[in-house]
């Protein structure tokens, strides 16, 4: 295969001209990215933070998984709560976004995550909305004014506490790898008054 891509590369050559093509000399260009390797070799802070990074990667899959843990919890309430609440094509509660089904409850809560029009969301959930028709309710009110808490709370714990544990991660190992051992602590005094002592 090499000896026939080589034959190839030189006719190519021959009969096109190297310069006159211009993906040959953008395919030259992209080795010049290849210098920012050597000098992540070289440059020892950058190489502490890319370490940083590497081993952060093996603390966030349990981030990740207490954040899927918190959407689940919250999605499974949500098909509770707000899963009789009838599809309006002009409101918040659509066919697109609605508690019916675990993964439009799991999608619904990720917009929400991202802060896309969680208020409009929360007040289409409130107590005195129409009930799906096919919902075994006899007032036809669906909704509940527990809508106020459930978003608020989801928000808080997205936003403020979930989202902020992958920075918190990154620091740590930050803060480990630039951590400098020859610093005296608490144990080197107490070694000390033993042996002197």
């Amino acid at each position: 295969f090499t000896s026939m891509f080589t034959v190839e590369c030189i006719l190519k050559i021959i009969a096109l001209g190297y310069k006159d093509n211009s993906f040959n000399m953008g395919f030259l260009r992209l080795f010049r990215a290849a210098r920012l390797i050597k000098l992540l070799r070289q440059g020892y802070t950058i190489r502490i933070l890319l370490w940083t990074f590497v081993q952060s990667f093996k603390a966030l899959p349990y981030v990740c998984l207490l954040i899927a843990m918190l959407f689940f919890i919250y999605a499974i309430i949500g098909m509770q709560v707000f899963g009789n609440i009838a599809l309006q094509p002009d409101a918040s509660i659509n066919r697109h976004n609605n508690f019916r089904s675990f993964v439009q409850g799991l999608m619904l809560l990720f917009r929400c995550a991202t802060g896309e029009a969680w208020p409009s969301i929360m007040l289409s959930c409130t107590k005195g909305k129409q009930c799906d028709a096919q919902a075994a309710k006899s007032d036809n009110e669906c909704g509940s004014n527990l809508a106020y808490a459930y978003f608020v709370s989801f928000i808080f714990f997205c936003s403020f506490l979930m989202l902020n544990l992958f920075v918190a991660v990154i620091m740590d190992n930050f803060d480990y790898l630039t951590r400098d051992s020859s610093i005296l602590g608490a144990h080197h005094l107490d070694e000390f008054v033993r042996i002197w002592a």
